[in-house]
């Protein structure tokens, strides 16, 4: 089933909406502190709930979505997201706005799960994949656009304008939800949620090896990608002395090689299927996971800067792909709990991105060798899901 550029357009905002609340708003988190009299740490608290509700509310709104349908839970979480966005604008209590960006994240995660689970129920595994790596690329780019947007809008306004700007893009997706997006899920789907309890849902996926391959691969992919997120500025700066604008840069050059390898994974699905392609991520991650640890054991040097710098543009380049495929992979698996399936990717990715970039950051020692081991091992567990469960039960299976 083939759907209109509206509905591309408005999951493309769906995708958005996250990074969006969380990128745009990093430059307004000091005015905002001195605004709310707190501490520019206390402020980091209004990221942290935001994540936290991101990733728990996944697990609440997949089964809803199958229960009662994608479009009721989309148009409540934007709903959400935009009330959030309003009272965050308006407070001037932090805990308040701690409570809105809560608010926010649920109506986020909503519409994040739904996405998921349209594309589930409108395309073939083939042209998820290819979908889900079109997605990718607002991922890419919004780490670069999100943050530039929000040092832009405190130079005309004080911090409150960003939430403004949050609120009417969440106004103009609930329009354009209204408008051009159908209920998609089917009549077995909602028939299957509505005799079985979430839980039971979750154990069945959870017990599935099939899906765990898929999951696991998933999980592994992001906790590299997170490591890096969460730690390269760290280990840039401070290891490496390079200035904010030098990390900025090569930050947005990482960022090209994300957007780079989800038109490239497009391309090739057009010719090879998902699990193909994930049998050549396997063989690139085995290589890159074992350049990290050979430079793990590299005596620190001028000269090593270069071939980490240029590790970490390969590593991010590796990410799109894995998770484009092992996604629409896993959602293929059980189509009739798509919403919960959705949902588990959602807070497989985000609770593994936070463990491996914690480990990370207590590995730090002034150098980049915490890092690298953390996400060589990463690597080397996104190989072995694709090769011993993926792959395997395929041969199995054949």
């Amino acid at each position: 089933m083939t759907m209109t550029r509206g509905q591309i357009a408005l999951l493309a905002g769906f995708s958005a909406l996250a990074p969006l609340a969380i990128d745009m708003y990093l430059p307004a988190l000091a005015p905002l502190a001195g605004d709310l009299s707190v501490s520019v740490e206390r402020a980091g608290q209004s990221i942290s709930i935001f994540l936290f509700g991101l990733a728990g509310g996944q697990l609440v709104a997949g089964p809803l979505s199958d229960r009662l349908g994608r479009r009721p839970v989309f148009l409540g979480g934007l709903l959400l997201f935009l009330i959030g966005a309003l009272i965050a604008a308006l407070t001037a209590n932090f805990t308040i706005l701690l409570g809105a960006r809560l608010l926010q994240a649920m109506g986020a995660c909503s519409a994040m799960v739904t996405g998921r689970a349209i594309v589930r129920d409108r395309m073939a595994a083939n042209d998820a994949a290819r979908f889900f790596s079109l997605l990718a690329l607002i991922g890419g780019l919004a780490p670069v656009l999100a943050p530039l947007l929000g040092a832009l809008l405190i130079q005309f306004g004080d911090w409150r304008l960003t939430f403004w700007v949050m609120a009417g893009f969440a106004a103009l997706l609930l329009v354009g939800g209204l408008g051009v997006m159908p209920e998609s899920r089917s009549t077995q789907t909602a028939l299957k949620a509505r005799e079985e309890h979430p839980f039971a849902a979750y154990h069945a996926l959870l017990t599935n090896p099939a899906l765990l391959g898929y999951l696991l691969a998933a999980l592994f992919n992001s906790a590299a990608f997170f490591s890096y997120v969460a730690n390269s500025s760290v280990v840039l700066v401070d290891g490496y002395g390079m200035t904010p604008t030098q990390f900025s840069l090569i930050f947005g050059i990482n960022s090209i090689a994300l957007v780079g390898a989800a038109q490239i994974n497009r391309i090739m699905l057009k010719t090879r299927d998902g699990r193909q392609l994930l049998r050549l991520s396997a063989r690139n991650a085995i290589i890159l996971a074992s350049l990290l640890l050979v430079f793990t054991l590299m005596p620190p040097h001028a000269g090593s800067f270069w071939i980490f710098a240029g590790l970490l543009f390969f590593m991010v380049g590796s990410i799109t792909p894995v998770q484009a495929n092992s996604m629409a992979g896993g959602l293929e698996i059980d189509p009739l709990r798509a919403g919960s399936t959705a949902a588990l990717f959602g807070a497989v990715t985000f609770a593994g991105g936070a463990c491996a970039s914690w480990v990370a950051g207590l590995l730090y020692d002034g150098t980049a060798r915490g890092l690298s081991l953390v996400v060589a091992i990463c690597l080397f567990g996104v190989a072995a899901s694709i090769r011993f469960i993926i792959l395997r039960r395929d041969v199995q299976t054949a």
